[in-house]
């Protein structure tokens, strides 16, 4: 895979998950899970850490 995502659900431990895009990604989380509320970090191609968070299954627009 080409990206590894450090999943972080409230209250648990950080688990890791990979896949090829940020898109597939949150469908893997959703899919698993649809009233997900936590937070999920990556480094995308071009070497930025990103932080997402995610209430309820929605992703907070302009979180970080």
């Amino acid at each position: 895979m080409r990206y590894e995502y450090t999943v972080t659900k409230d209250g648990e431990e950080p688990k890791l998950i990979q896949a090829m895009s940020w898109k597939k990604a949150l469908k893997q989380i959703l899919t698993s899970d649809a009233k997900f509320t936590g937070k999920i970090s990556y480094i995308n191609k071009k070497g930025h850490k990103l932080l997402k968070f995610i209430n309820n299954g929605k992703l907070i627009p302009d979180s970080v």
